[in-house]
């Protein structure tokens, strides 16, 4: 199991379901989990960029490593979870942080993210919402970089300000030293 960081727009999800289909790996986006427990809040929370409890991201997650759990020759790709120091923790206490190989935070210059957001369209990506979303974000991230590093899960930095083909070569690169693939996996990047 890895995990895949970045400020909103940096392309996790994007890299994410390429890794999936590139490896045959599940790709586990927890916005679209807590969207699927249809909860007005819930929606309107992750709509508009604000904070969502800990408790109701956890109880939802916790489906997830149940999974991981019952399929443990499979590989998952944990998209924007842990999203705080407290999630890490709680991956620690029910023993699922032993599951995670390593996570990847993919840096891009904000003005970059800016200009993605604003193309993409998507219904929360308001100026408010993206500004709220972004401080949450730098907020959360270096305790979580710390508490995953403390807790032996290596942490690496990937640039994402390059094309979507460029970034997922540098994420191979990174799943090949970490052993996840194979070099001949790596090459079928070409393909996509």
């Amino acid at each position: 199991m890895i995990a895949i960081f970045g400020a909103p727009g940096a392309g996790k999800t994007v890299q994410g379901q390429l890794m999936a289909r590139r490896h045959g790996w599940e790709w586990v986006s927890s916005r679209d989990m807590l969207l699927q427990l249809r909860d007005r809040d819930v929606t309107n929370a992750l709509n508009n960029g604000m904070y969502i409890a800990d408790e109701t991201i956890l109880k939802t997650m916790d489906r997830v490593f149940k999974n991981v759990r019952r399929y443990p020759s499979r590989q998952f790709i944990l998209d924007g979870f842990p999203s705080s120091v407290a999630q890490v923790y709680w991956m620690i206490e029910h023993d699922v942080i032993k599951d995670l190989t390593g996570a990847i935070i993919l840096r891009v210059p904000r003005g970059e993210l800016w200009r993605r957001l604003v193309e993409r369209k998507r219904v929360d990506d308001t100026r408010a919402a993206i500004e709220r979303r972004q401080d949450l974000y730098e907020r959360a991230i270096t305790g979580i970089i710390r508490t995953l590093n403390m807790n032996g899960v290596e942490v690496r930095n990937v640039d994402g300000g390059n094309t979507p083909k460029d970034v997922a070569e540098r994420i191979d690169e990174v799943l090949g030293e970490w052993g996840l693939i194979q070099r001949k996996d790596f090459e079928k990047i070409r393909e996509y």
